[in-house]
């Protein structure tokens, strides 16, 4: 089966010769056989314009080689009613009629054709991910047995694009992000892709709007010339109000996205300098790897990886990162409360979605999947009803909604 990428090109095996006005190229049809053609340049008028179509064939070449890896996992506690453990947040609805992981496929779909796309999945979300994300072959979801964080994830993920294309690149990104303008997204994405060459990898940076404690930050010194990419200086954990009120005045700190790109060998070679007992878990599933009926050894090996962070594992470790700054609104949506930030309000100030009845009603989150809300008086909370279970609580306390689920003993009480 020919390998596909995000422009819909066949690999280009040949460079373009710039030589001549019709660019003559050669491809890999998918089929063994080469086959030649002709590109019709836009600009060829001089060296310079046929510069910059050099840089765009440099470009398509990444492209084929990019995979993106979407991570689907956690649980359901910060938006409980609607999310539980059975359907956790990337799979709800929560900012329209898609969820958050399908809106997120078809942001990167532009860039990252559907047979390159991994979903990196528990296996109790399996079936859900699937139905959502029909596009995406059954071969490319990758099933964690259990959860081990985000330096497991990504090791095991690594295995298997390095099975795919051992020259691959990989893209990890968040499923349940919200973002406000996919194009500027793409653009930003293709400037981390420009910038990785001379780069052992590239994360991408929100520039801070408030003094927010509850992201772990990047430290990155402004290049001089200006440059697109800035020198990563250090990761930083989430910090207390000062501190973050520091950084937000200061220019060059950055809120950690979770979102990076490496040459996927390059992030084996990592894992292998700065945490060798992962390495040695990785090097026991590397021959199961695309087997079926490797599944029940792989959930025997799984377990015993360490269960760390890629940022406090592999990103803290490393020297040699470049920060890309974001040029799109973004926000984790971590809680209830983020809606704000993500949807637009009404005249009084309330976020609503479904069916609502409401009196004097002001500055409310208010979410009704399956039956009516009706509020009368009221301001400043957070209202939520789904699958026969309803939440009410003030808007400053939906960061500890973690703490009411635990209260309740189950997800699914």
């Amino acid at each position: 089966m020919p390998v596909k990428h995000g422009f819909g090109l066949p690999r280009i095996t040949e460079t373009i010769n710039l030589s001549v006005c019709r660019f003559p190229f050669r491809v890999s049809s998918g089929n063994g056989k080469p086959e030649t053609g002709f590109i019709e340049p836009l600009y060829y008028t001089s060296n310079k314009q046929a510069g910059a179509l050099v840089s765009n064939e440099i470009q398509v070449r990444e492209m084929s080689d990019l995979f993106a890896v979407i991570m689907a996992g956690g649980r359901g506690e910060r938006f409980w009613p609607l999310s539980m453990d059975k359907l956790p947040k990337p799979f709800i609805p929560l900012l329209g009629e898609n969820s958050l992981i399908q809106d997120t496929v078809d942001r990167i779909q532009p860039l990252v054709a559907p047979d390159r796309i991994f979903i990196s999945i528990g296996a109790a979300h399996l079936e859900i991910a699937r139905e959502q994300l029909p596009q995406v072959p059954a071969d490319n979801f990758i099933v964690e047995p259990v959860g081990r964080d985000t330096s497991a994830c990504l090791g095991f993920s690594a295995l298997h694009i390095e099975k795919r294309d051992p020259g691959g690149l990989m893209l990890a990104l968040p499923a349940d992000h919200f973002i406000r303008d996919a194009e500027a997204y793409r653009n930003t994405l293709q400037t981390g892709l420009n910038s990785l060459e001379n780069a052992t990898g590239v994360v991408f940076g929100i520039l801070p709007d408030r003094p927010e404690t509850g992201y772990g930050y990047i430290l990155a010194e402004k290049p001089i010339p200006a440059a697109d990419a800035w020198p990563v200086v250090r990761f930083i954990e989430k910090p207390d109000a000062p501190k973050a009120a520091q950084y937000l005045a200061a220019g060059n700190y950055f809120w950690n996205s979770g979102m990076f790109l490496w040459r996927n060998r390059t992030l084996l070679e990592l894992i292998k300098k700065h945490m060798p007992e992962l390495d040695a878990g990785l090097c026991k599933l590397r021959p199961l790897v695309g087997f079926k009926e490797s599944e029940s050894k792989i959930a025997e090996i799984f377990p015993e990886l360490p269960r760390i962070s890629i940022d406090f594992g592999i990103m803290e470790k490393t020297s040699g990162l470049r920060l890309v700054p974001a040029r799109f609104g973004w926000d984790d949506i971590g809680t209830w409360a983020a809606l704000e930030r993500a949807l637009p309000a009404d005249s009084e100030g309330n976020i609503r979605r479904g069916s609502l009845a409401m009196l004097e009603t002001t500055n409310c989150i208010l979410y009704a999947r399956n039956a009516t809300i009706a509020t009368y008086g009221v301001t400043d909370l957070i209202v939520v009803e789904a699958y026969g279970k309803v939440l009410v609580c003030h808007k400053n306390r939906a960061s500890d909604l973690k703490k009411l689920v635990k209260e309740m003993g189950s997800l699914e009480k």
